[in-house]
């Protein structure tokens, strides 16, 4: 990628406050990265009176020549006082006070108001609650990494840097804002953050954040599981899926998230999937990867239940639940994903089993498809004894 594109036409006004160099680069973005409802929005405030800018990781991939995958707005008005802007807008969070501007159903832009560095902490050190307004300069200091703490102002058209994220593009290193032990210990999740965002851009973490993060890995247990579940879908549901579960595993973060996981080929491979079905703008569901995770867990407590039970279906329905519930402690899963993960289990004795009185219909049933994929993939890794099987039934569906 290579750092800030040269073609940009930059130069830099360099001016101190209270100890501060704060950069300003002159940068004008190629349009057909821009997301116009971001655009409009900043417009709509900027028009109110209020200052407004484009921050975070907008502003990086921007740089980088990327094309964002959200563009988040950053403003001194409050939060009551964007919602009141936009009819079609909604207030949301607690522990951070956001605005929603709705375009779609899929669609919203998310507005912030600027932040002081005043948190309240709970006595492991978490933050709990975070809607101290303040000024810009206090905002910067409390995002995490420097690369994402550039503001973008449409207006003039200038990249704004309190804080040296325009030299770790440059470098392509990431560092923590403050003290990475305090950080991490304020929120775990940075830690995953981190690893994603070194795999993404392919940069490379300071020593000071590889360090923290050995010594402070545990405390990913102090995250809440449903926090945990969305941030899993960021990690995996990109086109470097399996990059940053290595990585995960080399800074110790992986255990944290999927004690029962281990790698093999049949999650290097499963992983490799998804990211080119990204690449090509296919679907993905995150009960599949999280069916591959837990499928070595699964048939190792199958062989343990099916001891003590008789009928083969009942040690796979009992130890399915086992396996799940273990994980939920750990990340929470919706009913409707661990639905999903249990039938493609299920499902696999069926399939190798090959009933021809039962074929058509398990090709109608409810699911057949992602367990037929995961019945493929297992024999394109882990058991290659079963590629008869798995042309058996891709035979079948023509």
């Amino acid at each position: 990628m290579g750092g800030v594109p040269s073609r940009l036409s930059i130069f830099n006004i360099f001016r101190k406050k209270k100890n501060t160099v704060i950069i300003r680069q002159s940068v004008d973005f190629d349009q057909r990265l821009l997301d116009r409802d971001a655009i409009k929005v900043v417009q709509t405030i900027t028009k109110a009176g209020f200052e407004v800018y484009l921050v975070g990781g907008c502003v990086r991939d921007l740089l980088l020549g990327l094309k964002p995958k959200d563009f988040d707005i950053a403003t001194n008005a409050k939060p009551e006082q964007v919602n009141k802007l936009f009819k079609r807008s909604r207030l949301i969070g607690r522990r951070f006070r956001l605005v929603h501007v709705m375009f779609s159903a899929r669609k919203f832009i998310e507005v912030a108001t600027f932040r002081s560095g005043q948190v309240k902490t709970a006595k492991s050190g978490v933050i709990v609650r975070d809607n101290c307004y303040g000024k810009i300069e206090e905002d910067v200091v409390r995002r995490d990494f420097r690369i994402n703490a550039l503001y973008y102002d449409i207006n003039t058209k200038e990249v704004i840097d309190y804080i040296g994220g325009l030299q770790d593009i440059e470098s392509q290193t990431i560092h923590i804002i403050g003290e990475p032990m305090v950080r991490f210990e304020e929120d775990p999740v940075r830690m995953i953050r981190a690893v994603r965002f070194q795999t993404k851009l392919n940069f490379q973490l300071s020593d000071e954040i590889k360090d923290a993060i050995h010594q402070q890995a545990s405390l990913l247990s102090n995250i809440s599981p449903a926090r945990l579940y969305d941030e899993c879908i960021k990690l995996f549901h990109n086109e470097y899926g399996f990059a940053v579960f290595e990585c995960l595993e080399k800074y110790d973060l992986l255990k944290h998230l999927f004690r029962q996981t281990h790698k093999n080929d049949f999650i290097k491979i499963a992983l490799n999937n998804t990211s080119n079905r990204i690449k090509r703008n296919k679907p993905v569901t995150p009960a599949f990867l999280f069916a591959v995770f837990l499928w070595q867990a699964q048939n190792e407590h199958f062989e343990v239940v099916k001891k003590k039970q008789k009928s083969t279906y009942l040690a796979m329905s009992q130890a399915s639940e086992e396996v799940i519930i273990n994980q939920i402690k750990q990340v929470s899963l919706p009913r409707w994903l661990t639905a999903r993960i249990k039938n493609t289990w299920m499902m696999q004795d069926r399939l190798e089993k090959m009933d021809p009185k039962k074929v058509e219909d398990i090709l109608l049933g409810k699911g057949f498809r992602m367990a037929y994929d995961f019945l493929v993939l297992r024999s394109q890794s882990i058991n290659p004894e079963l590629k008869s099987i798995a042309d058996f039934w891709t035979k079948v569906q023509k």
